[in-house]
């Protein structure tokens, strides 16, 4: 089972926590636990209606997780409808027979009609509606998400505002006036839907693979504490007021008045802040990234130095390399290393006779056919220069060693590259002297280069287009 990306983790516990919220109240409402619907009795009651929209915003976040955005789009549409009708109710004082279409409440706490929800839950519903909606487009575009995230975060403020107020016993925080007032876990509710839609829309960006812009955080971050602060000072604000008409003590609001600067310049530093804080991730980001390209390049280089420009085979500077390698291990397992050394017979008079360009490709052609000889990982053909070939073979035996010279010598044989200025054929042909040994620790790479190079000119003095030992 493959592990889950943290973000996509942490929304699906979001949403989970979303649905175990919304069905408790519901199965509290029709089974009779008051504790699910009311967690303190002096506290407000979550109504049916409430519970069934969180309901349906989990299932439409859950839909939008799953890349069913058709389905998080009309499920969107109907939390705002929910939400919509409601506030109509409140705002015009009539009864469009929604509130206890499903349940007949029977707690009726600080509820100006039984079983409708608060204004301002009806409110964060309109605005869940509008966000989920707006997620939901077959066609989403950065302009949808930055709409999406600013949504999210009016959400979260306005159900941060309702909790401060029950932490500190504001009333005015999560009542407005003396219509239905908003339930705790409605509060927590909401919080939780309002950090949902924010990182769902990082989500989606993602999905789209359309970058959100580097202000689109710091924007929300600062918006937040804008809503936050305007809210948490209306609701200081009037409750002050208050308490000044019941006691006819006249006071300045300095509280209210000092939420209102703090709280704003707060804003304002958490948005540069959270700017400031993106900016050097991203800064990161781009030094990793050149970092690893650098590192990508060096290899790159590295790999190169040691191949042949021309035959893309490798160079002599390999093969030095890797015949101290492999004689080590030859002599720590004591088993046979061999080498062969190619020469291509009369190639000054081939370069002369057809011309360098023509040169390089006959290089080019016999280097391919020597390496096709091989079949083991463990050997190796380089270019040792010039018209010079080397080929590397660990722990193979004398009559192995004759067998890959043989074949490789046909291999150029078949190749039937006219050499009109050759003595021995009318084709280019190669030479080749072979040295084996079964190494001890006095053995050194250049011994057996040079026992290879003794039989190459064995080779050569005893007609080419042969192979010879030492």
């Amino acid at each position: 089972m493959p592990i889950k990306k943290p973000l996509k983790l942490g929304i699906e516990i979001g949403i989970a926590i979303l649905l175990v919220l919304g069905l408790l109240v519901i199965l509290g409402w029709y089974t009779g636990i008051v504790i699910f619907i009311q967690i303190n009795p002096q506290f407000v009651p979550m109504q049916f209606n409430t519970a069934l929209g969180f309901v349906v915003t989990s299932l439409a976040m859950g839909a939008l997780v799953n890349h069913r955005r058709d389905i998080t789009k009309y499920t969107g549409l109907l939390v705002g409808i929910l939400g919509g009708m409601t506030l109509i109710q409140h705002i015009f004082g009539v009864n469009l027979y929604i509130d206890e279409l499903f349940m007949k409440h029977y707690i009726t706490m600080a509820t100006s009609a039984p079983g409708r929800m608060a204004p301002n839950t009806a409110l964060n519903f309109i605005l869940v509606g509008m966000t989920l909606f707006c997620l939901g487009q077959k066609k989403l575009t950065i302009n949808h998400l930055i709409f999406s995230s600013l949504l999210g975060s009016l959400t979260l403020g306005l159900s941060m505002v309702a909790l401060f107020g029950y932490m500190s016993r504001v009333e005015a925080a999560y009542s407005w006036g003396n219509l239905t007032k908003m339930a705790i876990h409605t509060a927590i509710g909401f919080m939780v839907v309002g950090v949902l839609l924010i990182l769902e829309t990082r989500m989606l960006s993602r999905q789209i693979r359309q970058k959100l812009p580097s202000f689109t955080l710091p924007i929300t971050f600062s918006f937040l504490g804008f809503i936050v602060t305007l809210s948490l000072w209306q609701a200081l604000y009037f409750s002050e007021l208050q308490i000044n008409r019941q006691y006819g003590i006249k006071t300045d609001n300095y509280v209210a008045t000092g939420i209102l600067i703090f709280g704003g310049l707060f804003s304002i530093l958490l948005g540069i802040a959270t700017w400031l804080a993106i900016k050097s991730q991203e800064q990161l980001q781009e030094n990793k990234l050149a970092q690893a390209q650098i590192v990508a390049l060096n290899q790159q280089l590295e790999k190169l130095s040691y191949l042949d420009g021309l035959t893309e085979i490798p160079n002599r500077r390999a093969f030095d390399i890797a015949i101290e390698r492999e004689l080590a291990r030859a002599v720590r397992y004591q088993y046979p290393i061999a080498i062969i050394f190619i020469d291509i017979d009369y190639f000054k008079a081939f370069n002369d006779y057809y011309g360098h360009q023509l040169g390089d490709a006959c290089l080019q052609l016999v280097a391919s056919a020597i390496s096709e000889v091989l079949h083991r990982k463990t050997d190796m053909v380089a270019r040792y220069g010039g018209e010079e070939f080397v080929m590397l073979l660990p722990d193979v035996n004398l009559e192995g060693v004759e067998k890959v010279a043989a074949m490789t010598l046909q291999a150029i044989a078949d190749l039937q590259i006219p050499h009109e200025a050759s003595k021995v054929s009318s084709y280019v042909t190669i030479s080749a002297g072979l040295s084996v040994c079964i190494p001890d620790n006095e053995t050194s790479p250049k011994a057996l280069v040079r026992l290879a190079d003794q039989a190459l000119y064995k080779a050569k003095m005893n007609g080419r287009n042969c192979i010879k030992t030492p």
